[in-house]
């Protein structure tokens, strides 16, 4: 069984990365190296970035600016504040934002903050449990169930959406809503997804001595200006990385804070390119994913390793990532180290998440494809719903 018979398209023209101008009998198949097209021509990127993916990369400043308005309006109550523990219900984009808080914040919130990625609640969860629906267009099932798990239960409850079943029940039933506008697909909502889960904890005492905003957003603001579009390759670092991928399947390796972002910059190369993609968190690649880097040994060649890495990770990090590449140079010579940039966690993890998404609509645009639509994705939820 091929993937048009699993997902239900038969048409050459259905086919997900192909472009409605291509015809002839080899159409289909992915552009070589040798047919690859320029980033640096502006006409170019427009044909192929048809709904301007590049263009909801550049919003992630403006995004975390409304983020902060917006939760500065949401009133919280003592059941939210006196809390042992926060769950975030979320899937794909909607639930990255709080992975990526609990990376960079991880050592400073008084509670475990915990993503679920599930239908319902953990059985654990209780009165003294803070449940976070996140959910972009407020239509997310699995979400949805968890929310009706936590109202049946009774725990405290916060809403973050855009609106949908999601948002009409907070506002039905007086829930703290986190409500934010941003049309288009829930991965370009990166500021929204993690600026109200942090300002959240924030407002809820949840989080210690967080992260001053401006600096990190002028990290942000510099690395988007230095890889925008108009940067010629020579020297735009991003669409660097772009070419060094293109044609090879990515590994993307990241401990500590940075184990999320290499997270994120999987789910992005995914959606966004379209392309096979893997993450490794270390310490725990040591103790299994390298032993699998012998066989076959034929595709070697085929596989890129990137590394995001921290100036200040700790020392036991960084003896293991030289052994690392000292191994892998035996084996696979493909590979980049990334270091994320800015004066604190915060600001490292937007630069070197903003950098992966850049990547990646790069990359897809070396492939020829829109990098917007998810027509997987869609058939997937087209099919699921049949079965309901």
């Amino acid at each position: 069984m091929d993937a048009r018979d699993f997902f239900g398209y038969k048409h050459p023209d259905e086919e997900p990365g192909r472009r409605p101008e291509e015809d002839g009998a080899d159409a289909g198949a992915p552009p070589q190296f040798d047919e690859a097209i320029t980033l640096d021509d502006a006409e170019v990127l427009r044909r192929i970035d048809v709904s301007d993916m590049l263009g909801r990369v550049r919003e992630l400043p403006r995004q975390l600016a409304m983020a902060r308005r917006v939760a500065a309006s949401v009133d919280l109550d003592e059941r939210h504040r006196d809390v042992d523990a926060v769950v975030l219900l979320g899937m794909g984009g909607s639930a990255i934002g709080a992975e990526l808080v609990a990376g960079l914040a991880g050592d400073r919130l008084r509670v475990p903050l915990l993503i679920h990625r599930d239908y319902g609640l953990p059985a654990w969860v209780g009165q003294r449990t803070l449940v976070v629906a996140a959910s972009h267009s407020g239509e997310t099932v699995e979400t949805l169930s968890g929310v009706a798990a936590a109202r049946q239960r009774g725990v405290p409850l916060v809403v973050v959406s855009t609106g949908g079943a999601l948002g009409r029940q907070a506002e039905a039933d007086a829930t703290p809503y986190l409500r934010y506008e941003q049309p288009g697909q829930p991965r370009a909502a990166l500021g929204f997804s993690l600026g109200l889960v942090h300002e959240l904890l924030v407002r809820a005492g949840l989080l210690s001595e967080p992260d001053p905003f401006g600096p990190a957003v002028e990290a942000l603001e510099d690395l988007l200006e230095r890889n925008a579009s108009s940067v010629e390759t020579g020297a735009n670092q991003a669409k660097q990385l772009a070419w060094s991928i293109f044609g090879r399947i990515p590994v993307v390796y990241g401990a500590g804070p940075m184990q999320p972002v290499a997270h994120r910059w999987k789910t992005q190369l995914n959606e966004n390119a379209k392309s096979w993609a893997m993450h490794e968190p270390m310490p725990e690649a040591n103790h299994n994913a390298i032993e699998g880097s012998l066989n076959p040994r034929e595709l070697s060649d085929a596989l890129y390793v990137v590394e995001i890495r921290e100036r200040e990770e700790a020392d036991a990090i960084a003896s293991r990532y030289r052994v690392v590449e000292e191994l892998l140079g035996e084996r696979a010579t493909n590979r980049s180290v990334v270091w994320a940039e800015g004066p604190s966690p915060l600001a490292r993890t937007l630069t070197a998440v903003a950098l992966g998404d850049l990547v990646s609509v790069y990359l897809a645009i070396l492939y020829q494809t829109d990098p917007t639509p998810v027509t997987l994705l869609a058939m997937l939820k087209e099919r699921l719903a049949r079965t309901d």
